[in-house]
């Protein structure tokens, strides 16, 4: 944990970076160390955080400009086109989207006839969440799009830095994972 670490430095008086244990001077250079980081600009919460936030602006005016739909609204009927049927509960840990948000945009989706509820086959207390035509007809015409913004996005990047991006995402989920708190609905976007 964060509290064993820092222990562990302070008894060593060193902080491995890189691979490399780097000397430190008592507790007032790990502070100064800790202070350098969060004043960088490259500081990875930041930049993750920075560049997650200008991603969902720019999707978030051609979702609602062009289609009349939030993020929540959209990444809701993502899933659902991904799996045909799905609870709004599940879909909230699929996304990493908190369940009040989820609820939402299943409300204004449902009111605008694009999805319906059923009762759930597994689990009574859940509604299976699935399209109407109106719906899927949507969400035929946004996904071209939203693939346009992907390739928007990517077209900064070379082939080979779009895989290894992806890769390493992936390795920082896993690792985010291990930390997260067990429910989303307890922690907003740092």
């Amino acid at each position: 944990t964060a509290t064993t670490e820092i222990y562990t430095l302070a008894l060593h008086d060193s902080l491995p970076i890189g691979g490399v244990h780097v000397k430190l001077s008592g507790m007032v250079g790990m502070v100064g160390y800790f202070e350098r980081q969060f004043e960088n600009e490259e500081f990875l919460l930041f930049r993750l955080s920075s560049v997650s936030r200008r991603v969902a602006a720019a999707c978030a005016n051609v979702y609602l400009t062009e289609f009349g739909l939030s993020v929540a609204e959209w990444r809701l009927m993502a899933q659902i086109g991904r799996f045909g049927s799905i609870s709004a509960k599940d879909v909230a840990e699929k996304i990493s989207m908190d369940r009040v948000s989820i609820s939402r945009a299943a409300a204004k989706c449902l009111a605008e006839g694009l999805i319906q509820e059923k009762p759930s086959l597994t689990d009574r207390r859940s509604k299976a969440l699935s399209f109407t035509p109106k719906g899927r007809a949507l969400y035929k015409r946004v996904i071209p799009r939203a693939c346009e913004l992907a390739n928007l996005i990517e077209a900064g990047l070379t082939k080979a830095e779009a895989r290894m991006l992806k890769a390493l995402l992936e390795k920082l989920d896993k690792a985010v994972i291990k930390i997260e708190p067990t429910t989303t609905d307890a922690v907003e976007a740092a």
